[in-house]
C-alpha cells in the first residue's frame, strides 16, 4: 500500500507500508544442521521469512536540478541465518530462523550545469540487528558514496566515476546467508574510473573505458569471489581487479 501526494509544484513525497514473505530455497532447506536438533522434516525444520517494511522518499525538481531521498525501516521475522562452522572437509553450514531489524537510506541529486555537462552523486546506507542475539546481522554492505560526471556532444560521451565506500565495523564473524559469510571488518576504499562511447547509428554504439585507473588494491566488504563452493566462502577476502581496461559494442535491434 502506497500513499503519494505533492508538496509544491516542484516536490513530491511518499510513504508506502508492504509485507513479503519469502520461501527457504533448497540450500536453506538442506543445509545440514538446519533447524531444531533432530528434525527429519526438512520443511518443518525452516520457516519462510516474513518482512513488513515501511518506506518514505521523496523527490525535487527544478530547473536543472534533481533530488531525490528515500528511506525504510522494517522487521524480518524468521530470518533465514547461516552459521558456518570449519571441520575436517572445510565449512559445513547450520540455518536456523531468527528475528530482525533493518533500515537504511539514500540520498542523490543530479546537476546539468551547461547542455552537454551533467554531475550526480548518491549516498546510501543499510542496518541490520539481530534481535535474539542483540549483534549486527551479518552480510550488510558498508556506507557508500558515488559521484558521476557525464559529457554529451552528439554521438559522443565521456563520463567518470568516484566511488567511495567506508570501512564496515558492524560485523558477525562466520553467519551470513547461503552464499557468503562475515570474514571480520573490512577497510574502506575509494575507486577512479573513465569511459567513454560514441554512437555509430541508431544500432551500434561503441564504448571503452578503463576502470580503477589507479590500481589501487582493494575488496569489497560483501565478497563472492573468494567462495571455495557453493556457499563456503574461503578465509581469505580476495581483492577485486586493478586498472582493467575494457571495451563493447551494443547492437540494438
Amino acid at each position: 500500500m502506497r500513499y503519494e501526494a505533492d508538496l509544491s509544484q516542484n516536490t513530491n513525497y511518499y510513504v508506502g507500508i508492504g509485507h513479503v514473505q519469502r520461501f527457504p530455497d533448497y540450500w536453506e532447506l538442506f543445509s545440514p544442521g538446519s533447524g531444531p536438533a533432530g528434525s527429519l522434516n526438512a520443511f518443518d525444520a525452516i520457516e519462510p521469512e516474513k518482512t513488513t517494511q515501511l518506506d518514505i522518499g521523496s523527490q525535487y525538481r527544478n530547473g536543472n536540478l534533481e533530488a531525490w531521498t528515500s528511506a525504510y525501516v522494517g522487521q524480518i521475522n524468521d530470518y533465514i541465518l547461516f552459521t558456518y562452522q570449519s571441520g575436517m572437509m572445510g565449512y559445513s553450514t547450520d540455518a536456523d530462523n531468527i528475528d530482525a531489524h533493518i533500515a537504511g537510506a539514500e540520498i542523490g541529486a543530479r546537476y546539468r550545469f551547461t547542455d552537454n555537462l551533467s554531475g550526480d552523486a548518491t549516498l546510501a546506507y543499510a542496518w541490520g540487528r539481530n534481535r535474539d542475539d542483540s549483534e549486527p546481522l551479518p552480510q550488510m554492505p558498508p556506507l557508500e558514496a558515488r559521484f558521476t560526471t557525464t559529457y554529451e556532444q552528439g554521438n559522443w560521451s565521456a563520463g567518470a566515476l568516484w566511488r567511495l565506500v567506508a570501512a564496515q565495523h558492524r560485523t558477525t564473524n562466520n553467519k551470513g546467508n547461503v552464499v557468503g559469510r562475515d570474514l571480520g571488518d573490512s577497510n574502506g576504499f575509494g575507486v577512479f574510473s573513465l569511459n567513454t562511447a560514441y554512437r555509430v547509428n541508431h544500432q551500434f554504439t561503441v564504448s571503452a573505458g578503463v576502470d580503477n585507473l589507479f590500481d589501487k588494491a582493494y575488496a569489497e566488504h560483501l565478497n563472492l569471489a573468494g567462495n571455495a563452493g557453493f556457499g563456503f566462502p574461503a578465509d581469505t577476502r580476495i581483492n577485486e581487479a586493478g586498472r582493467t581496461f575494457w571495451g563493447k559494442v551494443d547492437w540494438r535491434f
